[in-house]
């Protein structure tokens, strides 16, 4: 029969959550900086530069993939809040349940 309890250690979940934390805000610096960069590029393509058709391309890649990159760093936050929320909930039903038994 499967355990009939469940423990997690919070310090460890803690720890993750600040790391997917500190993640996304590194993430979010560095999106900003390439999304300034990747859309100014002038005549980085030489030739093709004067296509208005590849440049209008390659900017719209640009941009989905800079909202693909917010997207992911969003995520991160939303797990990191997953964690938090996560760990306060069972140090919240710890306690609950050592006051039943008589302790503190």
């Amino acid at each position: 029969m499967a355990h009939e309890h469940f423990s997690i250690h919070p310090a460890p979940v803690t720890a993750l959550a600040r790391d997917f934390t500190a993640s996304s805000e590194r993430l979010d610096d560095r999106i900003s900086t390439f999304a300034t960069r990747a859309e100014n590029v002038n005549d980085a393509f030489g030739v093709m530069s004067e296509s208005t058709e590849v440049l209008s391309q390659y900017v719209e890649m640009t941009r989905q993939t800079v909202t693909s990159l917010r997207q992911l760093s969003a995520g991160l936050r939303h797990y990191a809040a997953g964690l938090r929320y996560t760990v306060a909930s069972y140090q919240g039903a710890d306690s609950t349940q050592a006051q039943q038994f008589g302790g503190k």
